[in-house]
C-alpha cells in the first residue's frame, strides 16, 4: 500500500512539475520573443528615415552592441531574400535562411526559430518579420538573441524542482508509510481477535472503533457471523442432546421390555403381543430418526425443492378431506371455508407435510369442538388458517413452540406420540418457500396458526399482456 502510494504521488508530482517547467519555459521564450519584437519595431523606425543608406544602422548597430545581458544580432534582407544589411555579430551565428521564412514574410507572418551556431553551448532565438510598405513587402528584418539565461534559469529551476521533489518524496514516502500503517492497523486487530475466538469462546465480539468508516463496518459484519455461529453452535448442541434423550428413552423402554420378557417363559400371545409393541416403537423411531435427517439436510441447505405450480385451494381441500375421518372418530367437527382459487409455486410433497403437521397437531390438542381451514388471497400472499379449539398455549410458550423438540405439555406430548419436531419442520418448509407462520392462542380456548406463502404472478401477467 505505501509503494503504490508513492508511486502514485511521484507520478503525480512529477505531471506536475513538468507542467511547470514547461509553462516557464514558454513564459520565457514569450518574453524574449517580446523583446525582439520591440527591437524590430525600432530598425522599423530606422529604416524608414532612409533605408538606402546604410550609416543609420550601423550607428543602430553600435548603440545595441553595448548592451550587456542582453545584446542582438540583426540583418536586413530584401523581399528576395538576399542581405541588405548583416551585424557583425549576425554572421558569426551560420544562420541559413530557410524556404519557409521567404513563404511566411509573403503570407505576412512572422517567423520564430531556434539555432545552435556550430561549436556553442548556447542556443540563439531568431524572428524574422516582414516589413511591407503601401501593402508591398519590401524587407525582411531579422534579430537574434542568445538564450544563455533563459536555459540558465531554467537549469536553476529544474535543480530546484529535483531538489524540492526529493524532499517532497521522502515525506510523502514517510506519510503514506504512517497512513498505511494507521489505517491497516485495525486490520491487524482484527485478525487477532478472529484467531482466538473458537467454538469455546463465540460469546466474545470485536470492539467498534466508532469511527463509522469500513473498517467499522467490517468489524460489525465479522461480530453478526459470530452470533451465526454461537447461535448455530447452541442449536447444534441442543439438537445433539435432545435427539440423544429422545433416542435414548424408548431404546431403554424396549430393552427392558425386553429382559422382563426373557426373565421366564412366557405363552407365545405375550410374545406377539411384545413384538407389535416393538414394531410400533421401531416405526417411531425410523420417523424420529427420518424427520432429524430433514432437519439436518435443511440446516446444511441440501435439500431440494421441486417448485411446480399448483392450486393451494385443492391441496388443502383434499387434506381435509383425508383428516375428515380422523375427526369423526374423535367427534371433532373439521370444516373448510369454501375457498378461493389461489395458485402458488411450491414443492408439492413438501406444502402436503407442512399443513398435514399442522392439521395432524390441532386433532391431537383437541379433544372436543372444531377445527376450521380457510384459505383466502392477502395482498401478495396466499393465507391459510388452521383453527382449532383444544387446549391452546400459553404466551410464554408461543415463541418457544418451533424449537426442535420442544413440547408445551411434555407428557400429552408422550401419549400423542409427538416428539416436538413438527412445528420446526413447518417453520423450515415455509421459510423455503419465502413465506412466513405465525400462531396466535390463548390457554384453554384454541390456537389459530396463520400461513403465508407468496402467490404465483405468472397468471396476473398474462393476463396483463392478453389485455394490452
Amino acid at each position: 500500500m505505501t509503494l503504490w502510494y508513492v508511486f502514485t504521488f511521484l507520478i503525480s508530482a512529477l505531471i506536475i512539475c513538468s507542467f511547470l517547467y514547461l509553462r516557464l519555459k514558454h513564459q520565457l521564450l514569450k518574453e524574449i520573443d517580446q523583446f525582439l519584437i520591440d527591437e524590430t519595431r525600432e530598425i522599423e523606425r530606422v529604416l524608414s528615415h532612409e533605408s538606402k543608406e546604410t550609416h543609420f544602422l550601423m550607428r543602430f548597430e553600435d548603440d545595441v552592441m553595448a548592451r550587456k545581458y542582453y545584446p542582438f544580432f540583426f540583418q536586413v534582407l530584401d523581399q528576395n531574400g538576399k542581405p541588405l544589411y548583416t551585424s557583425r555579430g549576425f554572421q558569426e551565428l551560420g544562420y541559413v535562411l530557410k524556404e519557409g521564412v521567404i513563404a511566411n514574410a509573403i503570407n505576412k507572418k512572422v517567423t520564430r526559430e531556434e539555432i545552435r551556431p556550430a561549436g556553442r553551448r548556447t542556443p540563439y532565438r531568431v524572428i524574422s518579420t516582414p516589413v511591407y510598405k503601401h501593402g508591398k513587402l519590401t524587407e525582411i528584418i531579422q534579430l537574434a538573441t542568445h538564450l544563455r539565461f533563459v536555459r540558465k534559469n531554467l537549469s536553476h529551476f529544474r535543480n530546484n524542482i529535483l531538489i524540492g521533489l526529493f524532499v517532497v518524496l521522502v515525506l510523502g514516502t514517510l506519510g503514506g508509510w504512517i497512513l498505511a500503517r494507521r489505517s491497516l492497523s485495525p486490520i491487524g486487530y482484527i485478525a487477532s481477535k478472529a484467531r482466538s475466538i473458537t467454538s469455546e469462546n463465540l460469546s466474545e465480539r470485536l470492539i467498534p472503533r466508532g469511527t463509522g468508516d469500513e473498517m467499522d463496518e467490517l468489524i460489525h459484519t465479522i461480530n453478526e457471523m459470530i452470533v451465526r455461529l454461537e447461535s448455530s453452535f447452541k442449536r447444534m448442541a441442543e439438537f445433539t442432546a435432545d435427539a440423544s434423550h429422545e433416542l435414548k428413552t424408548p431404546i431403554c423402554a424396549m430393552r427392558g421390555e425386553a429382559e422382563v420378557l426373557l426373565s421366564k417363559e412366557r405363552e407365545p400371545e405375550e410374545y406377539q403381543e411384545s413384538l407389535a409393541k416393538f414394531i410400533e416403537q421401531f416405526d417411531h423411531l425410523n420417523q424420529m430418526i427420518n424427520d432429524l435427517i430433514l432437519l439436518s439436510k435443511s440446516d446444511t441447505t441440501q435439500v431440494e425443492l421441486k417448485m411446480i405450480p399448483l392450486r393451494l385451494d385443492l391441496l388443502i381441500k383434499d387434506l381435509c378431506n383425508f383428516f375428515q375421518v380422523l375427526a369423526d372418530q374423535k367427534e371433532i367437527t373439521l370444516e373448510m371455508d369454501t375457498p378461493e382459487e389461489v395458485n402458488v409455486i411450491g414443492d408439492k410433497l413438501r406444502l402436503q407435510q407442512l399443513f398435514t403437521n399442522l392439521m395432524d397437531n390441532a386433532l391431537k390438542y383437541t379433544s372436543k369442538g372444531s377445527i376450521r381451514v380457510s384459505v383466502e388471497k392477502n395482498k401478495d400472499s396466499a393465507l391459510v388458517k388452521i383453527k382449532d379449539t383444544g387446549m391452546g398455549i400459553p404466551k410464554e410458550e408461543q415463541e418457544k413452540i418451533f424449537k426442535r423438540f420442544y413440547r408445551v405439555d411434555k407428557s400429552r406430548s408422550r401419549e400423542t406420540g409427538g416428539v416436538g419436531l413438527g412445528l420446526s419442520i413447518a417453520e423450515w418448509i415455509v421459510r423455503a418457500h419465502h413465506g412466513r407462520i405465525e400462531v396466535e392462542s390463548e390457554l384453554n380456548q384454541g390456537s389459530t396458526f396463520k400461513i403465508y406463502l407468496p402467490i404465483e404472478k405468472r397468471n396476473s401477467s398474462k393476463t396483463n399482456l392478453k389485455k394490452s
